[in-house]
């Protein structure tokens, strides 16, 4: 009897592990695309998590600076159809320009519930999925004690003059959001932009050129990246960070998913994933400040920084936004 029995449990088993193969291979495979101004290392460290979590779904995404993303979905939808199931790009203001031209796929997530409403497209269009902070970066070799900046009016000092650097608006979303937050303030405006022309302030290409450049001890402080430059304190580079007194510049990068997506299904599961807490919490280890509140980060408090960010208009700034790059260049590049 123990023997048959032995005998029965065995094909018992057998059985269950064939089925769960015949099930497994049936489980279809699906594909998601995402098209991002994020950092290589931030997206590569979510596709880790989940795939871990979705082995079914095949994760993967094209990163570039904004400018770079944009002209790539332009000539693809001149081509006949963008290649991105989900956008993930810095600037707010690109989602409005998306969803006035009829390229976004409404979706409400139901891991949007707890972001502020302020954050999300009222027509859920879009949703911000994390927040960037743009300050002050500087080299701790080079700037100690009372020449550590403090606020916007500290780069103007003598101290800096042909010593600072910013990334070009033309190819950074951030910082044309950074610029139109200093554009539209009533302390600062287009006389603060002048002021840093004439202190010397020199243009880069990247949003990791400008901390990358002050780490090296090329130039003493910049215009940058919170998470840049805390990615480059993480690694050791002498460079310290700084949200300005009077208010940082704070973005909140939206995601999308792409109206005509061949993958749905998948796209609305990763929409899903970036913004569920166990996706927002990879991004925090990744240096990134989370969009959901419920995430307690060391050295941020969120409320904080929401209240004391330099405000951006983005219908004035969709409607100046040719302009006042124009003018940018024109001052700067003189």
């Amino acid at each position: 009897r123990m023997v048959k029995m032995r005998k029965v449990l065995l094909i018992i088993c057998l059985l269950a592990i064939l089925t769960a193969s015949v099930v497994l291979q049936a489980a279809p495979k699906m594909n998601v695309m995402i098209y991002s101004s994020m950092k290589d290392s931030q997206l590569s460290a979510l596709k880790e998590g989940f795939s871990k979590k979705y082995p079914n779904i095949v994760f993967d995404f094209y990163t570039a600076g904004t400018g770079k993303v944009m002209t790539k979905i332009s000539t693809e939808q001149q081509a006949g159809g963008i290649s991105a199931d989900l956008i993930w790009v810095g600037e707010p203001t690109n989602y409005v320009e998306f969803k006035k031209q009829g390229l976004l796929l409404p979706y409400a997530s139901p891991e949007a519930k707890t972001i502020p409403a302020a954050m999300k497209d009222p027509d859920n269009c879009y949703c911000a999925a994390r927040l960037v902070g743009l300050g002050i970066v500087y080299n701790t070799i080079n700037v100690k004690g009372n020449d550590i900046p403090k606020d916007w009016d500290d780069l103007l000092k003598p101290r800096f003059k042909g010593l600072l650097t910013m990334t070009d608006p033309i190819f950074s979303g951030t910082t044309l959001y950074t610029v139109a937050a200093l554009v539209q303030s009533e302390k600062y405006g287009w006389k603060y932009l002048e002021r840093l022309k004439a202190n010397g302030i020199k243009l880069v290409q990247g949003s990791s050129d400008a901390p990358n450049k002050v780490g090296a001890g090329e130039y003493d402080v910049c215009i940058g990246v919170d998470y840049i430059a805390k990615d480059l304190i993480r690694q050791g580079s002498p460079v310290g960070f700084v949200y300005p007194a009077s208010g940082m510049s704070l973005v909140s990068s939206p995601i999308a998913i792409v109206k005509n997506t061949k993958n749905l299904e998948a796209a609305k599961i990763l929409y899903d994933y970036i913004l569920s807490l166990e996706g927002q919490q990879i991004l925090v280890k990744a240096n990134t400040t989370p969009i959901r509140f419920e995430i307690k980060v060391e050295d941020v408090n969120l409320e904080t920084i929401i209240k004391n960010a330099l405000p951006v208009n983005d219908e004035r700034l969709v409607a100046e936004k040719d302009e006042m790059l124009k003018r940018f260049d024109e001052l700067m590049k003189k």
